[in-house]
């Protein structure tokens, strides 16, 4: 639902809701499953707003044994016409907006069996500031539902929940010629003497909120839209007297564009391409409803730059195939099409200067004491309107934190996963799991930020200080006020952008975890509230906070500071290891480390096969510089033959790092012959005699110039030569080493071209 409704004008209705109806959400889904309705109603929006035949033919599935009574939400203002099952009328009682149907017993659970509801009357709108239950517009000759929140049953007896949607539908319109009627799926009309028959069936699970119908004298405008590999038509019901004109058919191509951009971006389908998308112009001054493939419009929406549109369309996924399983989190719905109306919509297709206006827009729009999470949930005024709630913007920004926490890839990335879940796409969903699919993108916990930007109250504000440092710069976010008093520390991603006068532009996120920062991509942190980052040149510009509005804090102060590189020690930032022959087959190993953080020891690792290495040094580490470590080493056992040396430090914390491995060749029993050499794509390792004769198992291994193990492989026994593949190897030298089972190893180089 977008909310460009006008609120003065529903002051005229009668009924107040005091409460929603969940009593049969409550006791019946346990008992039996929802597998389709068939609702057919008679209106001539030309006279009135009265349904003078209505009837709704349930099918359902029992879930236990014994099955004698279910019960539909129907309001007290319709009139309760027979209730037959099997063709026979049965008894039910219609009161406090409550349906119950007493049925002969079903013994056995998992029966399917229907039930059929006659009625009529005219439905009565709540009073209500959104646009809520059945609607007659006498201006503009148009009947129109609007089934949320929890309004379905003002016009039919359903289950208004969020418990159980419905696998499929069929809605049957008639009306006078003149007039035809949208809804939800594929249509087919029939003109039978004075009357038009619409009857739309969907094959899509459905909620029942979003099961509607708007009759008027509508002309179709249709188009085409393309969702992925999908060519989707697009149906646009428009009042054929006033408004099928050129202008709203130029507002409606937008969505030749909205639509492709949206499938392209969450890698995932407009989700009822099978069926058709679609609008319907529908009264004025109140807003639109994304009525599952055929939004609901008023007259005065389909202009503003195509963001109404845009909002209802980002619905379709998140709302119609993905639909809140909680009044309280509506923001699962209206969050996500205001983030795509407010960021994704303008990035993608309108100017970067727009685009820029609309997150500045957004974030300034989020109250300073508003919560995303819904507390009140007694009328659709409290669900969307509510003055301390703001599920549209704060729920908005709460995803554009998330995008700024986990990078676009990651959160587009967690994006398609969520809205394609086996088990989850075209059901229900959770605040619960929104976080599974987003926590899976990033390496640092998401649990609080969950729990505090859906309950908690208000945003936060920051005292920020830099150092800048050669090629790079600490961060301390050494405060963070909360904008309403007792919400608590925020789990807070905080851009900053970082530049120079030379070429250096760079935003840097960085996680503030309970005081604690942590880098947004690699989850590294030094367990403080002081951070630094690595950067390719020396700022020099002060940074800029938030530089494009993604998040829901502020800073107070950036000042800059001396001091903040003696407040945390840096990692290892660097390891070298050289070896060069000695004599009488030693080796001298050379090694230099560079790095902030206390180093405990330095370790010299041996190994034959370059797979299984051994300490053969152990040394205290010593500094020989500011942060550099240096040390030399003499292996007066290296022997013959190829060797693997490798670096291993330990650092005061625990941890420990790894140099590349190098390797040394000194002088070996029998040579490698290669060819060709350089090589393209294919060469031909010839064994030596000799070295077969010794050898029940040999296993080829190839190293990099850097000492990486690239390609290992088993070879036949006795085989006199092997043809190793190299397509996939960069340009540059590698080792081939011949390992057998008695450790002997043979080795030559060749050239990757």
């Amino acid at each position: 639902m977008n909310k460009t409704f006008i609120k003065s004008i529903f002051t005229v209705f009668v009924l107040t809701i005091a409460s929603p109806v969940f009593l049969f959400a409550a006791v019946y889904p346990s008992s039996y499953d929802i597998v389709y309705h068939r609702i057919s109603v008679t209106v001539d929006p030309g006279t009135s707003g009265a349904i003078t035949n209505g009837s709704v033919t349930t099918y359902f599935k029992t879930r236990i044994n014994n099955f004698t009574t279910m019960g539909f939400d129907f309001d007290q203002a319709m009139t309760l016409g027979a209730v037959k099952y099997h063709g026979t009328t049965v008894t039910a009682t219609h009161s406090s907006n409550v349906l119950t149907i007493t049925i002969p017993n079903i013994a056995t659970k998992g029966t399917l069996d229907s039930v059929t509801v006659f009625y009529s009357g005219t439905p009565v709108a709540p009073v209500t500031s959104v646009p809520s239950g059945y609607n007659y517009s006498s201006a503009y000759k148009c009947i129109y539902t609007l089934g949320e929140a929890f309004r379905g049953n003002t016009w039919w007896p359903c289950r208004d929940s969020l418990v159980d949607k419905i696998d499929s539908v069929d809605v049957i319109v008639t009306t006078p010629s003149a007039y035809r009627a949208g809804s939800n799926g594929i249509v087919t009309e029939t003109v039978v003497g004075p009357n038009r028959i619409c009857t739309w069936k969907s094959r899509h699970p459905i909620a029942t909120y979003m099961i509607n119908f708007a009759a008027a004298d509508y002309t179709n405008y249709q188009f085409n839209a393309t969702s992925l590999t999908h060519t989707v038509p697009v149906l646009n019901y428009l009042y054929t007297s006033s408004d099928y004109n050129a202008t709203y058919k130029t507002n409606l191509d937008v969505l030749k564009n909205v639509m492709p951009a949206y499938a392209t971006l969450l890698n995932s389908d407009y989700p009822f391409y099978d069926e058709k998308y679609g609008t319907a112009e529908c009264g004025s001054g109140w807003g639109a409803l994304e009525v599952q493939s055929m939004t609901f419009i008023d007259r005065t929406s389909y202009g503003g730059t195509g963001y109404t549109l845009a909002h209802e369309l980002a619905h379709q996924w998140f709302a119609d195939k993905l639909t809140t399983n909680d009044w309280h989190q509506i923001w699962l719905n209206e969050g996500f099409a205001q983030f795509f109306q407010a960021v994704i919509y303008p990035e993608q297709l309108l100017s970067a200067g727009t685009a820029a206006t609309q997150r500045s827009n957004l974030k300034s729009s989020v109250s300073t004491t508003s919560t995303t999470y819904v507390s009140n949930i007694s009328n659709a005024d409290n669900i969307f309107i509510g003055g301390s709630t703001q599920p549209y913007e704060k729920g908005a920004m709460t995803l554009s934190m998330l995008r700024a926490w986990l990078g676009n890839a990651n959160f587009y990335t967690a994006l398609h996963n969520y809205v394609t879940a086996p088990g989850l796409e075209y059901d229900f969903t959770s605040v619960d799991s929104l976080q599974k699919y987003m926590q899976a993108q990033t390496p640092n916990d998401l649990t609080q930020f969950f729990n505090d930007w859906v309950y908690q109250k208000g945003t936060v504000k920051y005292v920020v200080k830099y150092q800048y440092v050669a090629n790079g710069v600490y961060i301390q976010l050494s405060s963070q006020t909360p904008t309403s008093a007792g919400a608590g520390y925020f789990d807070t991603p905080v851009p900053l952008e970082i530049k120079n006068s030379s070429g250096l532009d760079t935003t840097i996120v960085v996680i503030d975890r309970n005081g604690t920062l942590y880098n947004s991509a690699t989850g590294g942190t030094y367990n403080a509230n002081t951070i630094y980052y690595k950067l390719s040149a020396t700022p020099t510009i002060a940074p800029v906070f938030d530089p494009n509005n993604n998040v829901l804090a502020t800073a107070s102060s950036i000042a800059s500071s001396g001091t903040l590189s003696t407040l945390i020690l840096l990692p290892v930032q660097d390891i070298s290891l050289s070896l060069v022959p000695g004599n009488d087959r030693n080796a001298k190993i050379n090694w230099k480390i560079t790095a902030d953080e206390p180093i405990e020891s330095v370790e010299i690792e041996k190994s034959r096969d370059g797979i299984s290495f051994e300490s053969i040094s152990k040394t205290a580490a010593v500094k020989i510089l500011t942060n550099q470590y240096a040390g030399v080493y003499n292996d007066e056992q290296a022997g013959d033959g190829t060797i693997y040396y490798r670096l291993k430090v330990n650092k005061l914390s625990g941890a420990s790092n790894y140099s590349a491995v190098k390797i040394l060749n000194l002088g070996s029993v029998a040579q490698l012959n290669i060819a060709p050499n350089p090589v393209r794509d294919y060469c031909t390792i010839s064994i030596p005699s000799s070295y077969l004769n010794q050898s029940q198992q040999i296993s080829l291994l190839i190293y990099n110039s850097a000492g990486l193990l690239v390609q290992e492989k088993r070879l036949t026994p006795n085989a006199s030569s092997v043809s190793v593949s190299c397509k996939s190897f960069t340009a540059g030298r590698y080792d081939a080493v011949l390992v057998n089972d008695k450790q002997q190893q043979l080795q030559t180089q060749f050239i990757k071209q």
